[in-house]
């Protein structure tokens, strides 16, 4: 173990709970009058047996982390940050319900309107991919605050613009409203990467339930800090996807009777309202405790130094940024290799184009109602609030319960979890089966909304149902992250079934500095990029072939991709091939043993391997999503040096 050691006049803390210095010499000052002659200026030793009544925790006192808050504390957290979600969709269904009114409006025969939510999703795509571990350093509510306070007067060119009649020759009035739009989507995106990691700070980043599907219960297990996240996962998906059907009904439903600058009022009073919100929420993740550094003495008796902030550079390397750019460019660095998984990237994929597709469902059965059955806009409004609909009644399967991780009778090893017979309680069956009738219920959306010849109520039924499978297509892919890339149990000091010589030098350094998910934020980032970015494409290129080809085809075209992609997940979602987890001399040392100098490590009688749960044997069946360079097996088999040195260092 490192050896801490005393640094100038400071006094030698614990490594989580470094201060600034000048924190402590404020400290100091606020003792009780008995105890003012305390000081450590100029000495190496100072007796406290003559300061009676003297506490250090009676004088520094710590909030618990947010995963230790009480429940009902959680709740409310939680419930806020769910609210605020569904205000960046309800940002988007305002303006995608407003868009034939704003056109006449504004007098745009060429359609460029339209491109108002394609440069809202740009925006939101930049700041969630480049800026999502900026909360990590200077905390998260200085970041929402910040943002929804940027984007509310956004809104107020964009009511300005369309509040009259244009002349069409004037384009200075449509490009002032695009630029508007693109930069609320950028303050919104730094909005954004705060709300489901809010989640991840409360609840962890787990779906270890009572009884999970893929290992035993351990009451120790630090996954399981905080609870899990349960039903809030289909309570957050649906703010994510219904909120836009919700946005597009009040839209629709004030063009019907008032102008379309009324619905950015709405918007800046809905958004008023959850700034308040957020101002009077608990701060999850605050930022005093990670401006510091220390040094300690490694245990090849160097000196090392490391600041005490930037939790993605310090998951990536041993030492953290000295400026809040390095740590941008390390989760950029996360990011791509998140991307270079071939598991992952058809998982995100997946989740993108889910999303892209509630998008373009949403605009197409808007059109439909008020083209070919001429209903009026509060009807279409009423019409498309059923894909919202549909998505709220999947939000009590996100439960671990009937469909979803939890099991009526545990397994009675981890290894029973992989046995070759397969039943309809089988988790990998029950998420494929779902994932193949979503793409199908696209067709059937598709094959339902030819126009006047079929009852309006047809079209209606099936968007309904592609919500409710959005809903919980979304909420698993967001679980399958989280179990696959979670490793917090697996972390230096976390984990009391290793012991550091199990780890490489450069990761013992580490010493767990860091309290967030950073392989499963970035993941979940990642996908959601891919998401605003196919719904930019969706917005775009579905309003030129709705003109060009019909909306039937158009959502036909985006259904047979869709069902491509299922096709893909479901590959690389099924467990195909046997790999070794555990290594052959696992209930003894490693000495003289010869898979030592076969893998060419050091031998060392103290080294312990990682062992997960309670396995009957030593070889797993796992999918191609499982064998990627930073899921949590891949990190096991690093561990337990069943991987090569080579493939150890990078």
């Amino acid at each position: 173990m490192p050896r801490r050691r005393r640094t100038g006049r400071h006094l030698d803390v614990a490594e989580e709970d470094f201060q600034e210095p000048r924190r402590q010499k404020r400290h100091y000052r606020n003792l009780d009058p008995d105890t003012k002659g305390l000081s450590l200026r100029h000495r190496n030793h100072f007796s406290l047996r003559s300061h009676q009544g003297f506490s250090f925790g009676h004088h520094i006192r710590r909030q618990p982390v947010a995963r230790k808050w009480r429940t009902l504390r959680k709740r409310i957290t939680a419930t806020i940050a769910c609210i605020s979600t569904g205000f960046v969709g309800f940002v988007v269904g305002v303006y995608a319900g407003e868009v034939p009114r704003i056109q006449y409006q504004v007098i745009d025969p060429q359609h460029y309107i339209i491109q108002g939510n394609i440069y809202l999703f740009i925006g939101l795509a930049i700041s969630t991919f480049f800026f999502w571990p900026l909360p990590l350093l200077h905390g998260r509510k200085p970041y929402t605050l910040a943002a929804l306070a940027l984007a509310l007067p956004l809104q107020f060119p964009q009511a300005v613009l369309v509040s009259a009649v244009r002349v069409p020759s004037e384009s200075s009035f449509r490009r002032g409203l695009l630029a508007a739009r693109f930069f609320s989507g950028m303050a919104l995106g730094f909005a954004n990467i705060n709300f489901i990691t809010t989640l991840f700070d409360l609840f962890g980043a787990s779906l270890q339930s009572s009884n999970p599907h893929q290992e035993l219960v351990f009451i120790d297990d630090v996954r399981r800090q905080g609870g899990g996240m349960g039903i809030w996962l289909g309570i957050w998906s649906w703010c994510f996807i219904g909120s836009i059907a919700l946005g597009f009904l009040a839209g629709a439903g004030i063009i019907a009777h008032l102008n379309p600058d009324w619905g950015f009022y709405l918007t800046v009073i809905v958004g008023a309202c959850i700034l308040i919100l957020n101002i009077l929420a608990p701060e999850t993740r605050r930022s005093p405790y990670r401006r510091s550094f220390t040094e300690f003495i490694d245990g090849e008796e160097k000196i090392q130094r490391r600041i005490a902030r930037g939790e993605v550079k310090l998951h990536l390397e041993a030492d953290g940024p000295k400026w809040w750019g390095e740590e941008i460019w390390a989760g950029i660095r996360l990011n791509v290799k998140m991307i270079f998984q071939a598991g992952f990237f058809v998982l995100a994929s997946y989740l993108g184009w889910t999303y892209a597709q509630i998008v373009l469902v949403i605009v197409l059965l808007g059109s439909l109602l008020s083209r070919d059955y001429t209903m009026r806009p509060q009807y279409v409004g009423a019409g498309v609030m059923a894909v919202g609909i549909g998505a709220l009644l999947a939000v009590p399967l996100s439960k671990a319960g009937w469909f979803s991780r939890d099991r009526t009778k545990g397994p009675r090893t981890d290894s029973m979890t992989f046995e070759r017979q397969v039943t309809w309680t089988s988790h990998m069956v029950r998420r494929i089966i779902f994932m193949l009738v979503l793409p199908l219920a696209g067709l059937a959306y598709t094959l339902s909304s030819p126009g006047s010849s079929v009852h309006w109520i047809a079209p209606i039924m099936f968007a309904g149902l592609i919500g409710f499978l959005s809903n919980l297509g979304i909420a698993e892919c967001i679980g399958i992250i989280m179990e696959t890339y979670d490793t917090s149990d697996l972390q230096p000091g976390a984990n009391s079934r290793h012991r550091l010589a199990s780890m490489a030098s450069n990761v013992k350094r580490r010493r767990t500095n860091y309290s967030s998910f950073p392989r499963v934020t970035s993941g979940v980032f990642v996908a959601q990029t891919l998401g605003f970015l196919l719904a930019a494409g969706a917005t775009g290129v579905g309003g030129v072939m709705t003109r060009t080809l019909s909306a039937q085809k158009a959502t036909a075209i985006t259904a047979g991709i869709l069902l491509f992609i299922t096709i893909l997940l479901t590959i690389v979602l099924f467990r195909f091939k046997r790999v070794q987890v555990i290594p052959n001399h696992t209930f003894g040392t490693r000495k003289n043993s010869r898979k030592a100098s076969q893998w060419n490590v050091e031998e060392d009688e103290y080294w312990k391997p990682v062992v997960i749960g309670n396995p009957s044997g030593k070889m797993r069946r796992m999918s191609i999503l499982e064998l990627g360079k930073l899921s949590r097996w891949t990190e096991i088999r690093k561990l337990n040096h069943l991987i090569r040195e080579k493939s150890r260092e990078t």
